[in-house]
Protein backbone atom coordinates (compact mmCIF):
# COMPACT_ATOMS: atom_id res chain seq x y z
CA UNK A 1 0.00 0.00 0.00
CA UNK A 2 2.59 2.31 0.91
CA UNK A 3 4.47 1.67 -2.84
CA UNK A 4 1.29 2.47 -4.49
CA UNK A 5 0.33 5.49 -2.30
CA UNK A 6 4.14 6.94 -3.44
CA UNK A 7 3.31 6.05 -6.88
CA UNK A 8 -0.04 7.97 -7.07
CA UNK A 9 1.89 11.06 -5.81
CA UNK A 10 4.54 10.77 -8.32
CA UNK A 11 1.66 11.37 -10.62
CA UNK A 12 -0.37 13.60 -9.10
CA UNK A 13 1.47 16.98 -10.73
CA UNK A 14 0.80 15.22 -13.98
CA UNK A 15 -3.06 15.01 -13.50
CA UNK A 16 -3.26 18.02 -12.36
CA UNK A 17 -1.76 19.53 -15.35
CA UNK A 18 -3.57 17.69 -17.82
CA UNK A 19 -6.55 18.84 -16.10
CA UNK A 20 -6.13 22.13 -16.24
CA UNK A 21 -4.20 22.80 -19.22
CA UNK A 22 -7.28 22.80 -21.65
CA UNK A 23 -9.23 25.03 -19.36
CA UNK A 24 -7.52 27.73 -18.13
CA UNK A 25 -5.50 30.92 -19.44
CA UNK A 26 -2.39 31.11 -20.33
CA UNK A 27 -1.87 32.85 -16.99
CA UNK A 28 -2.88 29.74 -14.83
CA UNK A 29 -0.04 28.14 -17.11
CA UNK A 30 2.55 30.38 -16.13
CA UNK A 31 1.64 30.13 -12.72
CA UNK A 32 1.46 26.36 -12.83
CA UNK A 33 5.17 26.56 -14.70
CA UNK A 34 6.47 28.87 -11.94
CA UNK A 35 5.44 26.64 -9.24
CA UNK A 36 7.37 23.76 -11.02
CA UNK A 37 10.10 25.09 -11.18
CA UNK A 38 10.46 26.75 -7.60
CA UNK A 39 9.28 22.91 -6.97
CA UNK A 40 12.19 21.17 -8.69
CA UNK A 41 14.68 23.43 -7.54
CA UNK A 42 13.58 22.89 -3.75
CA UNK A 43 13.27 19.17 -4.32
CA UNK A 44 16.68 19.25 -6.22
CA UNK A 45 18.07 21.24 -3.54
CA UNK A 46 16.97 18.37 -0.64
CA UNK A 47 18.30 15.67 -2.72
CA UNK A 48 21.66 17.49 -2.66
CA UNK A 49 21.47 17.65 1.05
CA UNK A 50 20.73 13.97 1.72
CA UNK A 51 22.72 12.62 -1.03
CA UNK A 52 25.94 13.57 -0.29
CA UNK A 53 29.32 12.19 1.05
CA UNK A 54 28.73 14.32 4.20
CA UNK A 55 25.74 11.46 4.61
CA UNK A 56 27.73 8.09 3.49
CA UNK A 57 29.30 8.10 7.24
CA UNK A 58 25.49 8.40 8.55
CA UNK A 59 24.19 5.83 6.43
CA UNK A 60 26.96 3.51 6.82
CA UNK A 61 26.98 3.73 10.81
CA UNK A 62 23.45 3.18 10.78
CA UNK A 63 23.34 0.00 8.71
CA UNK A 64 25.64 -0.93 10.75
CA UNK A 65 24.11 -0.63 13.74
CA UNK A 66 20.68 -2.05 12.30
CA UNK A 67 22.88 -5.03 11.00
CA UNK A 68 24.45 -6.16 14.84
CA UNK A 69 20.70 -5.54 16.21
CA UNK A 70 19.13 -7.58 13.30
CA UNK A 71 21.69 -10.48 12.55
CA UNK A 72 22.37 -11.37 16.31
CA UNK A 73 19.63 -12.28 19.05
CA UNK A 74 19.52 -8.55 20.14
CA UNK A 75 16.12 -7.99 18.06
CA UNK A 76 14.50 -11.23 19.10
CA UNK A 77 15.37 -10.36 22.78
CA UNK A 78 14.17 -7.23 22.96
CA UNK A 79 10.90 -8.47 20.87
CA UNK A 80 9.93 -11.00 23.69
CA UNK A 81 10.71 -9.15 26.78
CA UNK A 82 8.43 -5.98 24.98
CA UNK A 83 5.80 -8.66 24.88
CA UNK A 84 6.18 -9.98 28.58
CA UNK A 85 7.05 -6.94 30.13
CA UNK A 86 4.55 -4.16 28.29
CA UNK A 87 2.54 -5.36 25.83
CA UNK A 88 -1.31 -5.09 27.04
CA UNK A 89 -4.68 -4.46 25.57
CA UNK A 90 -4.05 -0.54 26.57
CA UNK A 91 -0.63 -0.65 24.66
CA UNK A 92 -3.12 -2.26 21.58
CA UNK A 93 -5.71 0.89 21.48
CA UNK A 94 -2.72 3.51 22.03
CA UNK A 95 -0.99 1.18 18.94
CA UNK A 96 -4.12 1.64 16.51
CA UNK A 97 -3.92 5.51 17.00
CA UNK A 98 -0.61 5.77 16.06
CA UNK A 99 -0.48 3.36 12.76
CA UNK A 100 -3.12 5.55 11.33
CA UNK A 101 0.00 8.16 10.90
CA UNK A 102 2.50 5.66 8.91
CA UNK A 103 -0.42 4.64 6.34
CA UNK A 104 0.70 6.11 3.23
CA UNK A 105 -2.41 5.64 1.44
CA UNK A 106 -3.44 8.48 3.87
CA UNK A 107 -0.95 10.44 4.68
CA UNK A 108 1.30 10.92 1.34
CA UNK A 109 -1.54 12.12 -0.93
CA UNK A 110 -3.04 14.49 2.29
CA UNK A 111 0.52 15.52 2.59
CA UNK A 112 1.39 16.03 -1.12
CA UNK A 113 -1.85 17.49 -2.34
CA UNK A 114 -1.93 19.76 0.28
CA UNK A 115 1.92 21.24 -0.60
CA UNK A 116 0.88 21.18 -4.11
CA UNK A 117 -2.61 23.25 -3.71
CA UNK A 118 -0.13 25.49 -1.03
CA UNK A 119 2.56 26.53 -3.48
CA UNK A 120 0.77 27.01 -6.58
CA UNK A 121 -1.69 29.18 -5.11
CA UNK A 122 1.32 31.19 -3.77
CA UNK A 123 2.65 31.16 -7.61
CA UNK A 124 -0.61 32.20 -8.72
CA UNK A 125 -2.23 34.38 -6.24
CA UNK A 126 0.74 36.06 -3.90
CA UNK A 127 -0.53 33.92 -1.18
CA UNK A 128 1.97 34.60 1.82
CA UNK A 129 3.80 32.21 3.52
CA UNK A 130 2.25 30.51 6.89
CA UNK A 131 3.13 27.50 9.20
CA UNK A 132 0.59 24.92 7.95
CA UNK A 133 1.16 25.25 4.47
CA UNK A 134 5.56 24.92 4.85
CA UNK A 135 4.62 21.97 6.97
CA UNK A 136 2.87 20.57 4.54
CA UNK A 137 5.35 21.17 2.47
CA UNK A 138 8.19 20.37 3.94
CA UNK A 139 6.45 17.26 5.12
CA UNK A 140 5.35 16.19 1.55
CA UNK A 141 9.76 16.57 0.34
CA UNK A 142 10.33 14.59 3.12
CA UNK A 143 8.75 11.82 1.87
CA UNK A 144 9.48 12.38 -1.56
CA UNK A 145 13.68 12.70 -0.31
CA UNK A 146 13.68 9.67 1.70
CA UNK A 147 11.71 7.54 -0.07
CA UNK A 148 14.34 5.83 -2.80
CA UNK A 149 16.49 4.95 0.02
CA UNK A 150 13.67 3.10 1.61
CA UNK A 151 12.64 1.47 -0.82
CA UNK A 152 15.72 0.35 -2.02
CA UNK A 153 17.05 -0.56 1.79
CA UNK A 154 13.81 -2.34 2.24
CA UNK A 155 14.93 -5.08 -0.55
CA UNK A 156 18.28 -4.70 -0.48
CA UNK A 157 18.20 -5.98 4.07
CA UNK A 158 15.59 -8.24 3.54
CA UNK A 159 14.15 -9.03 7.32
CA UNK A 160 10.91 -10.66 8.20
CA UNK A 161 8.56 -9.09 10.44
CA UNK A 162 8.29 -10.79 14.12
CA UNK A 163 4.97 -12.73 13.27
CA UNK A 164 6.77 -13.99 10.34
CA UNK A 165 10.02 -15.53 11.13
CA UNK A 166 13.34 -13.65 12.67
CA UNK A 167 15.08 -10.57 11.58
CA UNK A 168 17.98 -11.79 9.91
CA UNK A 169 18.85 -9.89 6.83
CA UNK A 170 18.15 -11.96 3.53
CA UNK A 171 18.64 -9.60 0.44
CA UNK A 172 15.74 -10.08 -2.06
CA UNK A 173 13.93 -12.37 0.13
CA UNK A 174 11.67 -10.25 1.83
CA UNK A 175 11.15 -6.22 1.92
CA UNK A 176 10.46 -5.21 5.46
CA UNK A 177 14.40 -4.27 6.40
CA UNK A 178 13.26 -1.04 6.97
CA UNK A 179 10.05 -0.13 8.53
CA UNK A 180 7.90 2.07 6.17
CA UNK A 181 5.16 2.89 8.95
CA UNK A 182 8.12 4.31 11.48
CA UNK A 183 9.69 6.08 8.49
CA UNK A 184 6.39 7.85 7.43
CA UNK A 185 4.73 8.15 10.83
CA UNK A 186 8.19 10.36 12.21
CA UNK A 187 8.40 12.86 9.21
CA UNK A 188 5.29 14.72 9.93
CA UNK A 189 6.39 15.20 13.82
CA UNK A 190 10.57 15.48 13.46
CA UNK A 191 9.17 18.49 10.49
CA UNK A 192 7.44 20.18 13.33
CA UNK A 193 10.22 19.87 15.61
CA UNK A 194 12.59 21.21 13.26
CA UNK A 195 10.18 24.16 12.26
CA UNK A 196 9.88 25.38 15.71
CA UNK A 197 12.79 27.79 17.94
CA UNK A 198 11.33 26.23 21.31
CA UNK A 199 13.23 23.73 23.10
CA UNK A 200 10.09 22.47 24.59
CA UNK A 201 8.53 21.76 21.62
CA UNK A 202 11.25 20.23 19.71
CA UNK A 203 11.24 17.80 22.64
CA UNK A 204 7.61 17.02 22.44
CA UNK A 205 7.56 16.26 18.86
CA UNK A 206 10.52 14.28 18.57
CA UNK A 207 9.47 11.94 21.13
CA UNK A 208 5.70 11.49 19.29
CA UNK A 209 8.26 11.18 16.04
CA UNK A 210 8.73 7.58 17.43
CA UNK A 211 5.16 6.35 18.31
CA UNK A 212 4.57 5.41 15.33
CA UNK A 213 7.32 2.90 14.78
CA UNK A 214 6.47 2.00 18.81
CA UNK A 215 3.31 0.58 17.30
CA UNK A 216 5.06 -1.13 15.05
CA UNK A 217 7.13 -3.19 17.65
CA UNK A 218 3.50 -3.39 19.82
CA UNK A 219 1.88 -5.39 17.01
CA UNK A 220 5.02 -7.49 16.09
CA UNK A 221 4.76 -6.17 12.71
CA UNK A 222 8.58 -5.10 13.06
CA UNK A 223 11.80 -5.70 14.88
CA UNK A 224 13.61 -2.62 16.99
CA UNK A 225 16.03 -2.62 14.32
CA UNK A 226 13.66 -2.18 11.59
CA UNK A 227 11.83 0.56 13.20
CA UNK A 228 15.10 2.46 14.39
CA UNK A 229 16.10 2.17 10.57
CA UNK A 230 12.94 3.85 9.37
CA UNK A 231 13.12 7.12 11.76
CA UNK A 232 16.48 7.55 11.27
CA UNK A 233 15.76 7.95 7.76
CA UNK A 234 13.11 10.28 8.76
CA UNK A 235 15.16 12.23 10.28
CA UNK A 236 17.96 12.59 7.65
CA UNK A 237 15.48 13.08 5.01
CA UNK A 238 13.69 15.70 7.18
CA UNK A 239 16.93 17.27 8.01
CA UNK A 240 18.01 17.41 4.33
CA UNK A 241 15.10 19.51 3.75
CA UNK A 242 15.91 22.01 6.66
CA UNK A 243 19.14 22.18 5.38
CA UNK A 244 16.89 23.94 1.70
CA UNK A 245 15.16 25.92 3.89
CA UNK A 246 17.97 26.91 5.94
CA UNK A 247 16.38 27.01 8.99
CA UNK A 248 17.91 23.59 10.33
CA UNK A 249 17.44 23.72 14.14
CA UNK A 250 20.92 21.63 14.62
CA UNK A 251 24.37 23.51 14.69
CA UNK A 252 26.19 23.40 11.48
CA UNK A 253 28.11 20.50 11.16
CA UNK A 254 26.25 18.37 13.90
CA UNK A 255 24.53 14.93 13.01
CA UNK A 256 22.86 12.88 15.22
CA UNK A 257 23.48 9.24 14.54
CA UNK A 258 23.04 5.81 15.88
CA UNK A 259 25.10 3.47 18.51
CA UNK A 260 24.93 0.51 19.15
CA UNK A 261 27.53 -1.51 21.38
CA UNK A 262 27.39 -4.62 23.41
CA UNK A 263 23.92 -5.36 24.18
CA UNK A 264 22.50 -1.46 24.55
CA UNK A 265 21.62 0.48 21.53
CA UNK A 266 21.36 4.60 21.79
CA UNK A 267 22.00 7.62 19.80
CA UNK A 268 25.24 9.81 19.39
CA UNK A 269 26.37 13.46 18.41
CA UNK A 270 29.55 14.39 16.46
CA UNK A 271 29.93 17.69 15.13
CA UNK A 272 32.30 18.52 11.78
CA UNK A 273 34.36 21.49 12.08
Amino acid sequence: MIRAALLLCLFFPVGVYAQTADCTSQTYFGAFRQFGNQERNRIFADYGNLYNCNNVANFGLAVMGGAVLANTEMDHNFQNWYSKNIHSDTSDEFSKVAKVFGEGQIVIPVMLTSALTYRFSQSKWGFADNCLGEFADRTARGYLVGAPTLLTFQLLLGGDRPSDGDSYWRPFKQDHGVSGHAFLGAVPFITVAQMSDKPVVKGVFYALSGFTAWSRVNDDKHYLSQVLLGWYLAYLSVRSVSQTEANCWLPRGLTLFPVCAHDSVGAGLYYQF
